[in-house]
């Protein structure tokens, strides 16, 4: 799956999505789309540690080009 940029801004800080962000947000049951540094913020994680953490205990890896 290759990334993909869409129509939609991240509802905490306003950045463009992308498929992974709104990929992320849905896994994580978020009712807003919200961007992975967002995210990676909430749980007072590096942006790298979430995406291993994705991987390791839900199986979804980000998508090629980020």
């Amino acid at each position: 799956m290759k990334l993909k940029w869409l129509d939609e801004y991240c509802n905490t800080c306003g950045q463009q999505l992308n498929s992974w962000d709104k990929r992320l947000s849905k896994t994580l049951a978020y009712k807003n789309p919200v961007c992975e540094k967002c995210i990676a913020k909430e749980y007072d994680m590096e942006v790298d540690d979430l995406r291993s953490r994705m991987e390791d205990f839900f199986g979804i890896r980000p998508c090629q080009g980020i």
